[in-house]
């Protein structure tokens, strides 16, 4: 068998909806920004969704962002932002 017979093709298949606690992640952020005027930490995230773990938010933010629903600039803290949702 040749190579290009082994490999599978990949579709790319639409962003799956957000699961509840990656929406609960997102109300959070916005409900931070809301309050204080800024964005929340990881670690205040954990907190104000009891999520003991900051890797545990830290993935629950990145499947948002690949999902277009938050935003931040890397590399800089306190930057991570709701994306306004287009119906």
């Amino acid at each position: 068998m040749t190579p290009e017979n082994t490999t599978a093709v990949r579709k790319k298949l639409p962003p799956r909806p957000p699961t509840a606690k990656q929406l609960k992640v997102r109300v959070a952020v916005e409900k931070h920004i809301a309050r204080n005027g800024y964005s929340p930490s990881i670690r205040e995230l954990c907190v104000q969704t009891r999520i003991k773990s900051t890797n545990g938010v830290k993935c629950h933010l990145d499947a948002l962002r690949r999902k277009g629903l938050v935003d931040w600039i890397d590399g800089k803290t306190r930057t991570i932002r709701p994306v306004e949702v287009r119906t």
